[in-house]
C-alpha cells in the first residue's frame, strides 16, 4: 500500500492546487508513512566474551569501532551496579547516583549513531518483601541506575529477570519461585493448612519444582534454598506485596527518567499458568507453580508505567524457528495473556494471573519484543528442533521473523560457544575480526530495519505548496 502511494505521489502533488488539499494530504501522507515504516530496533547482548567487553573501559576506548557494527544499540554491565542493585550484601549494595556515574561516566556522548543502549542490572533477592527499609534501599538503587542512564543519554535499563544463584547471590531464585508446601504433607494433614493450601495440592504437578535448583552450579534436591515465602503470608499476600514493590520502582525510575524504556528479559509468560495449554506452547519447558514471581514483578512495572515510559516483555526463549511460533507468542503475550478466557477461572489463592483492572490496558503499556541466539538447542520436542541450526542464513531467518514480528525491540544473544556450527564469534572484540558470512548477514538484517528515505518528499510538498 505505501509503495502505491510513494509510486503516485508525483502526480497527486502536481494535480493539488488548493491551499488547503496539499497540507492535508501531507499530514495523512506522514501519518500512514510513520505507521508503516515504524523502525525496529536490534540489540546486542555478549553471552561470549565475559564482562569485560561490555564495561565502560573497553566500549569507550573503543568506541568507535563499536559503532560500526551492525546493530541499534549494546547493553552495559558494571561492577558497581548489575549485580548489587538487588543485592542483600550490605557491603555492596548501597548502590548511590555518584558511585555509578563514576564508573559509567566515559560513555557520555561518544555513541551517536548508536543510541539505544541500556545498563543492565540482573535479578536477587534483597530480602523479605515485607521489610520496608530493604526495599526503600533497593529501589533507590534502581532509581540511581536510571539517573545515571539518563544522563549517558541511553534508552533505559535492560533487567535480567533469570535467577543466577551464585557466589554472593545465593538466594537468587527466592526472587522466582514461591514456594508451596509439598503435596504429601497437605493431604496428610491437612488440618495444618490454610483453605487454598488444600486446593493448590490438588492441582499439583510435582514437589520438585520448588524445592530442586541449581546453586554455585550444583543442583540442590530437597532444597529450601529454591524458592521463598514468609511463613505470616498467603500466595495471594505475596503477589499483592511484589508488584507493589515493584511499581514503586517503576515510578522511582520514572521520577529521575520520566522517557525511560524497560527491557525485561523473561517477563511475565512463564508465570502464567496457561501459558503452555489450549494451543499456545509458548515455552513448553515452563510448567506450573513456577516463576509467579516474574509474574508479579512485571505486573509491578506495568502498575507503575505513567507518561512517557515504555515498558517491554522479551520474552526470552531462543526456539522459535518459524513465523508460526513468533505469532503465536506474540499473540499470547500481547493479547491472549489478559484475556477474560484465560484469567476469570484462575484461583487466585494460589495462582498468578493478570488483574481484571490491568487487562484493558496491558496491550498498550506493554511493548512485546523477542531475544535470538547464535547456537542450536538440541530438540526437547519436535516442534522446537534446533539441533544444528546456528549458521548466517539460519540466524538470519530467525532474526527477520522475530523483527517483522516485534513491537519494537529484538535482542540478539551471541555466545557462540554454546553454538555446534562456528565458535569464536567475537563481535566486541575488536582485535578478532568477525567472520565474513556473519558481519555480511548481520549488516543485511541491519540495514532491513533502518527508516526509508520517504523524507526526501518532504521539499517537494512544501515547494509546492508555497507556489
Amino acid at each position: 500500500m505505501i509503495l502505491f502511494i510513494l509510486s503516485i505521489l508525483p502526480s497527486i502533488i502536481m494535480r493539488t492546487q488548493t491551499s488547503f488539499a496539499l497540507p492535508a494530504l501531507l499530514v495523512v501522507f506522514l501519518l500512514m508513512a510513520s505507521s508503516a515504516f515504524a523502525e525496529k530496533h536490534l540489540i546486542f547482548l555478549d553471552g561470549y566474551l565475559g564482562w569485560y567487553y561490555s564495561m565502560p573501559p573497553y566500549l569507550s576506548a573503543h568506541h568507535q569501532e563499536i559503532e560500526n557494527l551492525p546493530y541499534s544499540g549494546f547493553s552495559v554491565v558494571g561492577n558497581v551496579y548489575t549485580s548489587y542493585v538487588m543485592s542483600a550484601d550490605k557491603q555492596d549494595n548501597n548502590v548511590t547516583y555518584e558511585r555509578v556515574w563514576e564508573e559509567v561516566k566515559s560513555l557520555q556522548g561518544l555513541f551517536t549513531r548508536k543510541t539505544e543502549n541500556f545498563l543492565v542490572i540482573d535479578l536477587d533477592f534483597p530480602g523479605n518483601f515485607w521489610d520496608d527499609a530493604v526495599w526503600a534501599r533497593t529501589t533507590r538503587n534502581f532509581a540511581a541506575v536510571a539517573r545515571a542512564a539518563k544522563k549517558l543519554g541511553f534508552k533505559g535499563i535492560l533487567f535480567d529477570d533469570e535467577a543466577y544463584a551464585n557466589g554472593r547471590h545465593l538466594h537468587a531464585n527466592y526472587m522466582s519461585n514461591f514456594r508451596f508446601p509439598k503435596r504429601a504433607d497437605v493431604q496428610a494433614h491437612p488440618e495444618n493448612y490454610e483453605d487454598w493450601e488444600i486446593r493448590e495440592s490438588h492441582e499439583n504437578r510435582g514437589d520438585w519444582v520448588d524445592y530442586t535448583c541449581y546453586i554455585n552450579g550444583v543442583k540442590e534436591e530437597e532444597s529450601e534454598n529454591c524458592s521463598y515465602r514468609n511463613p505470616d503470608h498467603s500466595f495471594m499476600e505475596h503477589m499483592d506485596k511484589v508488584a507493589s514493590r515493584f511499581k514503586d520502582i517503576m515510578e522511582a525510575m520514572e521520577a529521575e527518567f520520566p522517557a525511560i524504556t524497560l527491557l525485561v528479559m523473561h517477563g511475565p509468560a512463564t508465570a502464567h499458568p496457561k501459558t503452555n495449554i489450549d494451543g499456545h506452547n509458548i515455552k513448553p519447558n515452563s510448567v506450573f507453580e513456577t516463576n509467579e514471581y516474574k509474574g508479579a514483578m512485571f505486573l509491578g512495572f506495568k502498575q507503575g508505567i505513567h507518561g512517557a515510559a515504555r515498558l517491554h516483555d522479551l520474552g526470552e526463549f531462543y526456539r522459535y524457528h518459524t513465523q508460526q511460533q513468533f505469532q503465536n507468542a506474540y499473540q499470547w503475550r500481547k493479547y491472549d495473556i489478559v484475556s477474560d478466557a484465560y484469567n476469570n477461572d484462575l484461583d487466585a489463592g494460589y495462582r498468578w494471573f493478570v488483574p481484571a483492572a490491568d487487562r484493558p490496558s496491558w496491550s498498550n503499556d506493554v511493548g512485546v519484543g523477542f531475544m535470538v541466539s547464535d547456537y542450536g538447542l538440541t530438540p526437547y520436542e519436535d516442534d522446537y528442533d534446533m539441533a544444528n541450526a546456528c549458521h548466517p542464513a539460519e540466524v538470519e531467518s530467525r532474526l527477520n521473523m522475530a523483527l517483522s514480528r516485534s513491537d519494537d525491540y529484538v535482542i540478539f544473544y551471541s555466545d557462540s560457544d554454546l553454538s555446534k556450527c562456528e565458535n569464536n564469534i567475537r563481535w566486541l572484540d575488536v582485535d578478532v575480526p568477525v567472520p565474513d558470512p556473519w558481519r555480511n548477514m548481520m549488516q543485511g538484517v541491519y540495514a532491513s530495519i533502518q527508516k526509508p528515505f520517504w523524507p526526501l518528499y518532504m521539499p517537494l510538498l512544501l515547494r509546492k505548496h508555497s507556489e
